[in-house]
Parts: structure tokens; sequence; C-alpha cells
């Protein structure tokens, strides 16, 4: 079978955007796309979601908009920009109640009003299938932060990783029911309802911007940050520690058949920070609740955990979780 006839699900999302990039004939990688105009410096965020793939049963239509817009809000902070104005794109099927329609557009504002975002309008449709698209304009506030971390950095983000790895990991093998109960697991559906990415830090963070030589989040997962940072950079990541809180280390061992690993480095949905930082300033990222987790060690392109070479690569759209 010839490449063009192959289907989606045999290149994953990471493969197709390479295409796009070709085709297009813009080659940058990163989260968010700079531009200049009549020289003011704009930054430019679109993001979205279908609630076939996205919305889990204990989610409503107002968790669906405010988890799209903070989407875009984590992307603008580990950029060092500020979000300004957002216009969303709304495709429904017919069926739709009324009530879930006024859910969605409220949970689009609360969460646009939290990140300091205007939400401005968009545009209507009917389809097949629920779609929620959003496109954000905003200024970058230092100069573009890119994916190529330097060799000798540390790895800092908020040791909040595993919570929601554990709920997908629970429903995707029919457990989660069995285990709602448990607080790990309703901190975890939490997080995925309402997740807050601390976009309040970005004006103190701007006075460590020098310190800083890349940076992702962790939307698709760490294991995917991790790989995409690695590959970008043409570096080794070795990490040394997962990123997690005492409560998960001294809760996850009550369910059986969960590898921790799996869900810190297999989870998504996070929307937590992480950069690549200089040495030198590890205390001063400490003090807004980072830690290190990881280090830049030479070149290569490959991500270890301890010795081993990390096998868990995050979530990739039409392939699923990859990694073992």
């Amino acid at each position: 079978m010839s490449q063009e006839n192959r289907s989606l699900r045999e290149f994953g999302e990471t493969r197709l955007i390479s295409i796009i990039r070709e085709i297009i004939g813009y080659t940058e990688d990163n989260d968010l796309e700079f531009v200049e105009v009549n020289g003011n410096k704009l930054a430019i965020k679109m993001d979205g979601l279908s609630l076939t793939t996205s919305k889990m049963p204990f989610m409503t239509f107002f968790d669906m908009g405010w988890k799209v817009m903070a989407s875009v809000a984590s992307d603008f902070l580990v950029k060092l920009s500020k979000p300004l104005f957002a216009l969303v794109s709304i495709t429904l099927r017919s069926n739709t109640s009324l009530s879930e329609f006024k859910e969605l557009i409220r949970g689009l504002k609360e969460s646009a009003m939290y990140f300091g975002i205007n939400y401005i309008g968009g545009d209507l449709n009917e389809g097949n299938d629920d779609v929620i698209d959003v496109a954000a304009v905003g200024i970058p506030l230092t100069s573009a932060i890119g994916r190529r971390p330097r060799i000798g950095d540390l790895l800092v983000t908020k040791p909040l990783f595993g919570y929601t790895g554990l709920v997908f990991k629970l429903y995707y093998s029919n457990e989660l029911g069995r285990w709602m109960d448990l607080d790990i697991v309703k901190r975890g559906i939490n997080i995925l309802k309402r997740p807050e990415p601390p976009i309040e830090i970005l004006n103190d963070l701007l006075q460590y911007k020098d310190c800083i030589s890349a940076s992702m989040d962790s939307s698709d997962g760490l294991g995917k940050v991790l790989w995409t940072l690695a590959i970008n950079g043409d570096v080794k990541i070795r990490v040394h520690k997962l990123p997690i809180d005492h409560e998960l280390a001294n809760s996850i061992n009550a369910l059986p058949n969960v590898n921790i690993e799996e869900v810190v480095f297999n989870g998504g949905e996070e929307f937590l920070p992480i950069f690549s930082i200089d040495r030198a300033c590890i205390d001063d990222f400490r003090k807004f609740g980072f830690e290190e987790f990881a280090t830049v060690e030479d070149r290569g392109g490959s991500v270890y955990y301890g010795d081993s070479v990390l096998r868990y690569r995050g979530w990739d759209y039409f392939s699923g979780w990859t990694g073992s």
C-alpha cells in the first residue's frame, strides 16, 4: 500500500503535524506561534477538542468549555506570554440541549475571565460531533522561548503529576467506578474538570526569563514533553525522580495493577509548566513551587529514567498512548 493510502492512525499526531508544516512551509515547532505585524510582536494559539474523544462521563459541557480555554492559557504561560483575546468556533449536534449549550458558553466565559482572557465571540456550526476550537492572541513578554534545552540545565516543574494519569488508567481499565471514593482519584477528577495552570505567576517569572532555555506544558503527557525536548534539542535528558507529591506517593500503592511510572509519564491534561533552566536559578524557581526532576546531560536526542531509556511517550492523537 502506498503511503498516500495509509490511514492517519498509522502516522499519529506528531508525524501529521510535521506533514502540515512541510506543506505550508512553516517549520518552527512551538507551543505558540510568534509573528510581527507593523513592528508589533504577537503570540497566537489555536487549540481545540472533540467531545467524543475528550469528554469523560463525570464531565459536563461547562467542564469542557473551561478545559479548552485553560489549555490555551497554559501554552501562553510556558512561553511567558500574556493572552488577551479569544475567539471560539463551536460545532454542535442539533440534538444538543439548550441547557448544555449554555453550560458550554458559561464554561468558556468563566475560564476566560479566570485566566484574564477576553472572550469576544466566534463561530457556531452544526455537525455530527461536538467540537470546540479556541483561537487566542496575546503578546510575548520576552523573546521567544523554544523547545531546545541547554546542556547542563535542570528541568523543573510543579510536583503534581500522576493524578490525571491515574484517572485515565482506571477509566480505560473499566476500574474507575470501583475507586471513585479514593482521595487521589477524586483529586485527579477535579484536575481534569477544572485545570488551573498557574498563570498568576506569569509576571513574577518574568524576572527570571534569562534562566529559561526551553519550555513546554504537559497537555499531552510528561513523556511526550521529555521526548519532544530531547529530540528538538538533540540532547540527552535523564529523569532522576518522579515529579509527584507525598499524597500520591503514599496512597497509590492501595491500587492494584497501577504502575506509578506509567501514570506519571503517560498522563496528560495536568497543564503544568515544564521549564529547562540554568542550574544557578533553581532556588529562585523553588520559591514558586517548582522542583528539579531531571537534568540535561549531553547530545543524543534521548530520554532516560535512571539508567534505562524511558519507554513512555505520552499521548498522540490518532495513535493513542505510546510506550509500553
